[in-house]
């Protein structure tokens, strides 16, 4: 039986502009998730665009008892930054009003005890202009500033969303942008490092589309809302099942240093969750729930290109070492990692945790795989990304708070780079080359 001694890893959530805040309000709501408690702020620059009975008006259709949590949520949770109602789309004036307000919001931070913990989760939609703007600007200044030193302890894992497919050039060149200051940043104004320590990736137009094929039905058509609603879950559900493994229900431990040690190590630490959720365990085996998981990625990938992959399944607490074990797991996911992901090895990191929740009666699977290419997951982003960029006005002519040539080229650099690297990881994973190993080892 597991170990009921082990204290929780207690996590944080810093969500910012309103895509992002959305999913914060909905995870915060829906879920009562004890590794996180109240640890929750929510970040914006128009009071707008965080008002929580918009927010909530799906939800409070469903359940009225949303509207006595909204009211909380909007005395303690929301922080307006900035002195500009709004950053107009424009990812570098949502930075600018962060750097300009960051004693604002530095006082929620620790109000809120955001900092004391392990984790800080930050989400952003990263086709916007506050949280695309704000987000990698703060989790360096939380890093590596003097303000708050007591949050260089704290590691931070960021979930970037993707804009929808049909969005406009501008919004994909946002993305782009808020993707490589996630995964670079100049520290101190000059060299870039690494700035979040997980970048999760999901996006939009695949999850709909999964959703749309799970839900279609010639006498039902998903409202906007509903769909809207049903994006979020699929997030908020992967978070859920992410955060699982560091605490006492698990068999094995999934640590806050085993999710981002070895992708920090290897200077590739971009994710996707896949999952299958509301599994029965009296009929679904483990291959079968790992084979529904990896067929709903949230990001379209080549799982081949995939070098790391963490597996965790939540089942009812009664099937523990009857229906499923932590060792059955293990021999499984290697299985399947050999057969399925990059390199005869299966990738070269991976880690299985079986959990337990007594809180419902099926059961659920994440697998998060990482390392893989990027060529499928950015591909429409990109193009729409050279459409935009092509339009930029010169440095010379620009206002202070406008993007330039420069921004761009400086990105491309950051992103290029980050890219091959990644290929290159990929490549000495599959070629499996040893011939001359033995000898080189004296043999």
């Amino acid at each position: 039986m597991f170990e009921e001694s082990e204290q929780p890893t207690k996590w944080s959530i810093i969500a910012s502009g309103e895509g992002a805040d959305r999913i914060a309000l909905q995870y915060h709501t829906g879920f009562h998730n004890m590794a996180i408690e109240d640890r929750v702020l929510l970040l914006n620059t128009a009071a707008a665009d965080v008002h929580p009975e918009k927010i909530f008006d799906y939800l409070i259709k469903k359940d009225v008892k949303f509207l006595e949590i909204s009211e909380k949520i909007k005395r303690e949770r929301i922080c307006i930054f900035g002195s500009a109602p709004g950053a107009g789309n424009v990812w570098k004036v949502g930075e600018m009003q962060a750097r300009e307000d960051f004693d604002t919001i530095r006082r929620y931070i620790s109000n809120l005890k955001i900092i004391e913990g392990d984790v800080i989760l930050t989400i952003n939609t990263l086709g916007g202009g506050t949280g695309n703007g704000s987000t990698p600007y703060l989790i360096n200044e939380l890093k590596y500033g003097k303000a708050l030193i007591a949050g260089h302890k704290n590691k931070f894992f960021s979930v970037g969303v993707l804009p929808f497919d049909v969005e406009p050039p501008q919004r994909h060149f946002n993305a782009i942008c808020g993707m490589t200051r996630l995964l670079k940043y100049p520290t101190d104004g000059k060299d870039w490092k690494q700035n979040t320590d997980l970048l999760i990736l999901v996006n939009n137009s695949q999850i709909e589309n999964k959703i749309a094929s799970d839900s279609y039905s010639p006498d039902k058509i998903l409202s906007d809302e509903e769909k809207y609603y049903l994006v979020n879950k699929s997030i908020i559900d992967a978070i859920d099942i992410m955060i699982a493994p560091g605490g006492k229900t698990s068999k094995t431990t999934v640590d806050v240093a085993d999710y981002h040690q070895i992708p920090s190590n290897l200077g590739v630490y971009h994710f996707t969750p896949c999952i299958a959720t509301g599994l029965d365990p009296e009929i679904i085996d483990v291959e079968t729930a790992i084979d529904f998981a990896v067929k709903n990625p949230m990001v379209p990938l080549d799982i081949k290109t995939a070098t790391m992959a963490y597996f965790i399944m939540r089942v009812p607490k009664k099937y523990i070492g009857k229906r499923f074990s932590q060792e059955e797991l293990e021999r499984i996911t290697k299985d399947w990692a050999v057969n399925n992901m990059c390199g005869s090895t299966g990738g070269i990191a991976r880690y299985a945790s079986l959990t337990y929740t007594t809180e419902q009666e099926n059961f659920d699977i994440l697998v998060l795989l990482g390392g893989f290419s990027l060529k499928e997951v950015i591909r429409t982003s990109l193009h729409k990304y050279e459409i935009f960029s092509k339009g930029l006005e010169d440095k010379d002519i620009a206002g202070e708070n406008a993007l330039t040539t420069e921004d761009a080229l400086t990105i491309e650099e950051k992103i290029k780079n980050y890219i091959k690297h990644t290929e290159d990881v990929i490549k000495i994973v599959s070629s499996g080359e040893d011939e001359g190993l033995l000898e080189k080892w004296g043999f």
